[in-house]
């Protein structure tokens, strides 16, 4: 997560703007609750901790805790890293709509924000489907190597194909055909969602 940003000239004015800004466009009732409990306080030291720096994408994906504001893991962060991360996707990949995403999550959930893994790989899901990228999503919590794997066995399906989890992605690399086969006969039965 990105340093907050300084107390300096302005500052109160970009906080007012991005609070009001979160206010249009959250749709969770508990964060948007959140931020207006913070608001109707004066709780201005909490609202700069939500709004002071946006999260960064890194080497290890999108981290940050789950709460409210643009500084947290929330359905609105989601919902726009998403958007953007589709974005890019489609720059880099040209069949990206004929091929398709794989989204995973797992157990982490934050209940006073409504956020956990599976929401937002919902989320996710949802908003790749909007821009009418096909999405194969884990349908229950799936540990790193098992995607990976699933990733190999969908590729001659799915190449290039993407893994999402925690918004990282790694390319597909070739394995074993008869093992291909095998697990891409389980994942049809026990593990994927097609929408």
């Amino acid at each position: 997560m990105a340093a907050p940003e300084s107390r300096g000239p302005g500052a109160d004015a970009r906080l007012d703007q991005e609070t009001a800004r979160w206010l249009r466009w959250d749709k969770n009732s508990l964060t948007l609750e959140a931020v207006k409990r913070l608001i109707a306080e004066g709780n201005k030291e909490e609202l700069r901790k939500c709004f002071g720096a946006r999260m960064e994408f890194g080497t290890a994906g999108l981290r940050a805790p789950m709460g409210p504001g643009i500084s947290c893991m929330n359905d609105l962060t989601i919902i726009q890293t998403t958007q953007g991360f589709c974005r890019y996707l489609e720059k880099q990949f040209s069949d990206l709509k004929q091929k398709g995403i794989v989204i995973s999550f797992d157990a982490r959930a934050h209940p006073s924000s409504g956020g956990s893994s599976r929401r937002f790989a919902r989320l996710a899901a949802t908003t790749f489907i909007s821009q009418g990228i096909p999405v194969y999503l884990f349908s229950d919590i799936t540990p790193t190597p098992f995607v990976v794997r699933a990733l190999k066995a969908l590729e001659q399906r799915l190449r290039p194909s993407l893994y999402l989890k925690n918004f990282l992605a790694i390319p597909s690399r070739r394995w074993n055909e008869k093992a291909q086969r095998k697990l891409l006969t389980f994942l049809i039965r026990k593990c994927i969602l097609e929408f």
